[in-house]
């Protein structure tokens, strides 16, 4: 005889098995959906998230490429420019009626940092999108920005109207790295020049502020500076040996005072307006053949690596000048600058006509902007120091997670991203 539990059981369980079976068609139904639904902006930024051109060996080939077809098939004039370093900057161009008036130019570059999986939801180069985001290196920083400027470009050629301004997309190299075989040399090719380029949107900073979006108009210039201290090798015991790690102490002292001294004027002006340096390495010691530290010994070397970021308002000159007073005081130290950015923007007013129409065209979707004094440095730099009016924009209004795991964009944030750009240009450029 046939149990009647056990056959109730079974109908319940084949009830269950066949619920999920559907559930689970219909979810994959879904999720395929909903990839049919992407819009062209949003498949472009995946497409282009998924190419790793991420430092220090980015697949700036494969990137050009993608961006090129992009270009073509949308018909706009493109030319690929190469610099001494043997990189390429793509210049993609929407033609103006008037060549006297200067150009604007949307600046974006191609490379990112690098991404290792640990920590992410999905791969770091998948463009995946979870909850109405797409996370990917590059999102935010800044293939994300570059998508906007595309798609606002495109819309406005879809629309057949003809800009009275030429327009021109900058896809740069090298700017993770500093630039300087990007950006640094682009602009002194004779073809950047031929361009008349009078106005540049560059990447800017996340405000983290749902109802505002911040306008970079500055930025601070970065010099890398080593401090070598000679002294007496003499045993720990004696009294008046020349130690160089107390001679080292006393002149990071007198930086670390520059340095407070910056930051408790933060709240009357911001972090990017302000000197910093930040010490970032401390070398010395003696070491025995097992490793370890000789703790009985007086080295005669000691070394430290500072980080100077210096403002606008303050010149290199004044720095290194401030360097060389101190270092005075101390006979046996010296100090050599690695790295440094050479390109000194003189301070102007930043309530530019490029200034006043990104603010325009930000209020017209319900968000304040706000000026940002940036504390590091980008392209922005290397246009700005020719002269041109540049200004820095990311517009997205989200928390700033450029370099960090999970980095991501909404996609909502992508749309009124490039709803931005296109209001700002037909004010700007039509």
């Amino acid at each position: 005889m046939i149990n009647k539990n056990i056959i109730f059981l079974s109908f319940v369980f084949l009830s269950v098995s066949a619920i999920g079976l559907v559930c689970n068609q219909r979810t994959i139904k879904q999720k395929e959906s909903r990839k049919g639904s992407l819009t062209p902006m949003v498949k472009f930024l995946q497409e282009y998230i998924q190419i790793n051109t991420s430092q220090p060996k980015p697949d700036y080939e494969k990137a050009l490429t993608f961006l090129k077809k992009q270009a073509q098939a949308c018909g706009f004039l493109y030319k690929q420019v190469g610099l001494p370093s043997g990189n390429k900057v793509l210049v993609i161009t929407y033609k103006g009626t008037d060549p006297s008036l200067s150009s604007i130019a949307l600046n974006h570059h191609i490379d990112v940092v690098p991404a290792t999986p640990e920590g992410w939801k999905v791969d770091p180069f998948s463009g995946a999108i979870v909850d109405d985001s797409m996370i990917g290196r590059g999102t935010q920083d800044m293939k994300g920005i570059g998508a906007t400027h595309y798609f606002a470009l495109k819309e406005l050629k879809d629309l057949g109207i003809k800009p009275k301004r030429t327009i021109h997309i900058f896809a740069v190299p090298e700017e993770e790295v500093g630039g300087y075989k990007g950006t640094k040399e682009f602009v002194e090719t004779s073809y950047f020049k031929s361009l008349n380029v009078g106005f540049v949107v560059d990447e800017g900073h996340a405000s983290g502020d749902a109802s505002v979006l911040d306008l970079k108009v500055t930025e601070r210039k970065p010099m890398q500076i080593q401090v070598t201290v000679k002294g007496d090798l003499a045993h720990g015991s004696h009294l008046e040996c020349r130690n160089a790690i107390h001679d080292l102490v006393t002149f990071l002292y007198e930086i670390l005072e520059l340095h407070n001294k910056s930051k408790r004027t933060i709240g009357k002006k911001e972090p990017g307006e302000l000197l910093s340096c930040n010490m970032t390495s401390l070398s010395a010691g003696i070491k025995k053949e097992d490793g370890f530290i000789a703790l009985n010994v007086v080295p005669n070397t000691a070394q430290a690596t500072i980080d100077v970021r210096i403002p606008q308002t303050i010149k290199k000159k004044e720095i290194v000048a401030l360097l060389d007073k101190t270092i005075a005081q101390f006979p046996t130290m010296s100090y050599e600058i690695l790295a440094q950015a050479n390109e000194e923007p003189e301070p102007r007013d930043y309530h530019t006509p490029l200034y006043k129409a990104l603010e325009k065209a930000i209020k017209t979707t319900g968000l304040k902007a706000q000026p940002h004094f940036f504390e590091a440095s980008s392209d922005l730099r290397f246009y700005q120091a020719r002269g041109i009016d540049g200004v820095g924009l990311t517009p997205f209004a989200i928390v700033d997670n450029i370099h960090g795991i999970n980095e991501s964009v909404p996609l909502k944030e992508l749309e009124r991203g490039k709803e931005i750009m296109v209001q700002f240009l037909k004010d700007f450029a039509f």
